[in-house]
């Protein structure tokens, strides 16, 4: 009984080891992710803000008409 006693708190005393390292290098590294994160999001936005160019509408020019009919779906075989 001894024994199992002994196998048992070292392998409790191992495993909150391994979770207590694992949420302090968790923490450590943390705020470098969000910066990585916030770079790449920061990316990709400004990769979509480029792509679109707006341009002015001419003086006096008014938008299409929008009495076009829109396209019917039509099903198709495989």
């Amino acid at each position: 009984m001894d024994t199992e006693m002994g196998i048992y708190l070292v392998l409790m005393t191992a495993l909150l080891w391994m979770v207590v390292t694992f949420a302090i290098l968790s923490a450590i590294d943390r705020p470098e992710r969000k910066a990585r994160r916030q770079e790449r999001r920061e990316n990709r936005t400004g990769n979509r803000r480029r792509k679109v160019d707006y341009q002015s509408a001419a003086a006096g020019s008014s938008p299409e008409p929008q009495d076009r009919h829109p396209r019917t779906r039509r099903l198709r075989p495989h």
